[in-house]
């Protein structure tokens, strides 16, 4: 991976979506590495594998995922935050348009922005503002 390379990690439980996300990402710039996760799990173990592996620049996050969603990823990330060289920021990405979630969202720290999908050329460019 190049210097200069920013790394994005996709968590999501929808395969299609990651296919969406990673076309979308790569008409847009050639110097992203999307990292795929279908389910939160792998991703925080990913995040806290010793290798010293550069962290992601950025994680999309589905709220609404199998065993673990995106609320309890934030919960564990918490747990974990202190321990990476960097803070990571995460922005939601989620087809709810319920108020509720977005009020949550902020009133959570971690989490940058609350992205509704289907996405399009604007909220690309929502997502790619927080990769600067």
């Amino acid at each position: 991976m190049a210097e200069n390379t920013k790394q994005v990690y996709v968590v999501d439980d929808d395969e299609i979506f990651h296919f969406i996300l990673k076309k979308l990402f790569e008409q847009q710039d050639d110097q992203l590495k999307v990292t795929s996760f279908l389910c939160a799990e792998d991703a925080l173990a990913r995040l806290q594998q010793p290798d010293n592996q550069r962290l992601p620049s950025l994680i999309i996050l589905d709220m609404n995922m199998q065993r673990m969603n995106g609320w309890d990823f934030i919960e564990a990330y918490r747990d974990i935050k202190s321990s990476l060289s960097q803070q990571i920021p995460i922005i939601m990405c989620s087809s709810s348009i319920d108020m509720r979630d977005m009020q949550k969202v902020k009133r959570t720290p971690e989490l940058k922005a609350y992205i509704t999908k289907p996405l399009d050329s604007v909220k690309m460019q929502q997502i790619k503002d927080y990769l600067s």
